[in-house]
Formats: structure tokens, sequence, C-alpha cells
């Protein structure tokens, strides 16, 4: 059995890097759910379609699937306009 998942349109930033793409959520919760939770199951947050921005030189590339550590994120925005992959 597989639960339904909701897709919210983020940008994650990390020390390094700067990840857009769409994160997947177990229907019915919300970003700050998923972030806050302590769990061995959930350290890292699955993001599909990625566009990954290395800070330090400007360089892009993208990946159809991504699990970014919850311990390096810095900052999580949500898009609320589809966003370019840059």
């Amino acid at each position: 059995m597989t639960a339904k998942k909701e897709q919210l349109n983020v940008t994650v930033f990390t020390p390094q890097h700067k990840i857009r793409g769409m994160l997947h959520l177990v229907q019915n919760s919300r970003l700050s759910d998923i972030l806050n939770t302590e769990s061995m199951t959930r350290d890292f947050l699955p993001i599909t379609d990625a566009a990954i921005t290395d800070l330090r030189n400007d360089i892009t590339v993208h990946a159809p699937f991504i699990s970014v550590n919850k311990k390096m994120i810095e900052l999580v925005i949500e898009e609320h306009e589809p966003t370019e992959a840059s």
C-alpha cells in the first residue's frame, strides 16, 4: 500500500547549493511537519525534477530525483508560482 502524495514547488538552500524542484509530502501534511519530524526514516527530503546550483561557481545540474539531508538545509521557500529550472 502506498500513501498518497502531494507536491510542493520549493527552493531549498544548503551551505553550498540552491535546489529547485518538487518536494513530495504525504497527503494532508505540511512543509513544516516534514521539516520538524525527528525520525531516522525521515532524515531526507525527496525532491524530483531538481535543478541543483552550486553557489560557489553558479554551475547548475539537473536530476530527476534527489534526497536532501535535512541537517544540511538552511532555508526552504515554498514557491507559489511555477519556477523555471535554472
